[in-house]
């Protein structure tokens, strides 16, 4: 039976042998590490194994990723010829050529007809439409102008009568003599008693008529009278007036 060998009498070479390592080729060979006396162990060459697996599992893992990206790199190469590839066919002048054929084909083949189509008759326009058309538009309503102004206002007021004052103001361009206001009471009133102008009364409708002393009412003068009155359902003043016979608005 032989001797046992030392650690120091093992070489590198027989280690990768023995550990199944693959070696690094290097422009020189590494200089011995130096033996130390603890390291004369049986441990030794457990470490020295442990090293070279270490060793060989950071080469494989470096084979792999460079495995890797010449892999990814071909699938890239690969994807870009199929689209080149793809473009290449799409734009090639036959294929454009049949595409253009197919598109000049016509739809059908039936022959067209040459028969001419009659074009039905105008259909006349009545004499009586065109004569409406072209009449005139009516003019529109013009609103009757204001000729006077009246302002009517209670001065006094009890339970069954009331005091009234009346002034008129003529806006049109003429004078007025004698003058006459007529207005209609709406709650049942009646005049008892007036001044500055003389009262008629027929049912609800009451008449003013200028005194001897003011009878006469120039275009933008204004004249006066007042009157007392009975009321029996309320006592609203009236709505409309009118100066001999025009249309006057409330002041």
């Amino acid at each position: 039976m032989g001797r046992r060998r030392d650690d120091d009498e093992i070489s590198v070479a027989e280690l990768l042998r023995e550990t199944g390592a693959t070696p690094r080729s290097l422009a020189r060979e590494p200089k011995a590490a130096p033996v130390r006396e603890e390291d004369t162990g049986d441990g030794y060459r457990e470490r020295l194994e442990q090293r070279a697996r270490e060793a060989a599992a950071h080469q494989q893992r470096a084979g792999q990723r460079i495995r890797w990206v010449f892999a990814a790199g071909g699938a890239v190469v690969v994807l870009g010829s199929l689209v080149l590839i793809a473009v290449t066919s799409e734009s090639s002048p036959g294929r454009q050529a049949a595409t253009a054929a197919d598109s000049l084909a016509p739809a059908t083949t039936t022959p067209r007809s040459t028969t001419p189509v009659p074009k039905p008759a105008p259909t006349p326009i009545p004499t009586v439409l065109r004569q409406t058309s072209s009449a005139p538009p009516s003019p529109t309503p013009t609103a009757e102008p204001v000729l006077c102004t009246v302002r009517y206002s209670v001065t006094d007021q009890w339970n069954d009568g009331f005091t009234a004052n009346v002034t008129v103001t003529d806006k049109g361009g003429e004078t007025r003599s004698p003058w006459t206001l007529t207005w209609t009471f709406t709650a049942g009133q009646r005049v008892t008693h007036s001044w500055d102008g003389d009262f008629g009364q027929t049912g609800d409708r009451v008449t003013i008529t200028a005194a001897s002393y003011n009878a006469t009412l120039a275009p933008g003068a204004t004249v006066g009278f007042g009157f007392n009155g009975a009321s029996g359902r309320g006592n609203p003043a009236p709505a409309a007036f009118a100066l001999n016979g025009a249309r006057c608005s409330p002041a």
